[in-house]
């Protein structure tokens, strides 16, 4: 549909004008920004600013830029409490501590786990098998307490007719 509403000289025209749009683009963007890492001062002020603190930390000892003895003072103060707290005479409470995490070995522990389960012998005697054989739930105490009790009832109801009659 567009392609009848443009005209044909229009149409084969517009992959040259997109390359030159592309292209005049590029240049711009990168003109600006050249000029801006030149031109801006504000950054340029931030940059220079964080190079001036980097060189006054490395005249440090300890890393305190422009630390009045009070500051000095109180960060010893601390680190004496922080030390006498944890016990840690030998370590440096500035440095940021090593920690070294091991992957715990869990295949050796689940083969040794089974190992033990193999290891162990098993009897099964057929009240073992009887027992545990049914419905779910029924090797339970409570459902074989039950179970007997039924049983004992109908032993006692047919206990109790008399010889001479006969069902039906």
């Amino acid at each position: 549909m567009l392609n009848r509403c443009v005209p044909l000289s229009l149409r084969n025209s517009v992959g040259l004008i997109v390359a030159r749009h592309l292209s005049l683009s590029a240049s711009v963007a990168q003109q600006s920004k050249q000029q801006q890492q030149v031109t801006d001062p504000i950054q340029q002020l931030f940059v220079n600013k964080i190079r001036e603190y980097n060189e006054k930390r490395k005249q440090t000892k300890d890393g305190l830029v422009d630390a009045t003895p009070e500051v000095r003072k109180s960060l010893q103060d601390q680190l004496t409490k922080l030390k006498n707290a944890y016990g840690a005479e030998a370590e440096d409470l500035l440095s940021v501590p090593k920690l070294d995490f091991k992957d715990p070995q869990i295949d050796v522990s689940i083969e040794k786990q089974a190992k033990e389960i193999i290891k162990k012998e098993m009897k099964v005697t057929p009240d073992d098998i009887k027992k545990y054989t049914g419905p779910y739930g029924s090797w339970s105490p409570e459902y074989l307490a039950k179970k007997n009790a039924e049983v004992a009832e109908e032993r006692k109801k047919h206990d109790q007719r008399s010889s001479g009659v006969l069902p039906g």
